[in-house]
């Protein structure tokens, strides 16, 4: 007996239950007083204003402008599919904008030499260790 192949939303709900394990394991690093540089290089982990599409936010925003654009091209009853994209994309929008700038303010904070540091490895095209 074979097994049914597993529907979309089933192999959606396994890869979010794996993303929230992650982020579990991500919030346990963080939990305690941490030293401010190496908070600061978690941090961005989250988000990097020098690549912000590498970062864990940068992910989450082009998955939201995923689904916006499969909202745009779902039918729906009321023929207004394009709200639904639109306040996807807002979302996404929010997400790399407002709450990753507010990463990198917070890590500029928690390491203003690091930031410098940081910016010249990164534009060198190396990852800081």
């Amino acid at each position: 007996m074979t097994t049914p192949p597993r529907t979309r939303l089933e192999r959606v709900r396994a890869s979010a239950g794996i993303v929230k394990l992650a982020l579990q394991q991500i919030e346990d690093e963080l939990a305690g007083p941490a030293v401010a540089d190496v908070l600061a290089e978690v941090l961005r982990e989250l988000f990097d204003e020098a690549a912000p599409q590498d970062g864990v936010l940068g992910s989450l925003g082009q998955l939201l402008t995923v689904a916006s654009q499969a909202a745009a091209l779902t039918p729906i009853d009321t023929d207004d599919s394009e709200s639904a994209a639109c306040a996807i994309e807002e979302a996404a929008a929010f997400v790399t904008d407002s709450a990753g700038m507010r990463l990198h303010l917070a890590t500029s904070t928690l390491q203003p030499q690091g930031e410098i540091h940081h910016e010249r490895v990164h534009a060198r095209g190396h990852h800081a260790a």
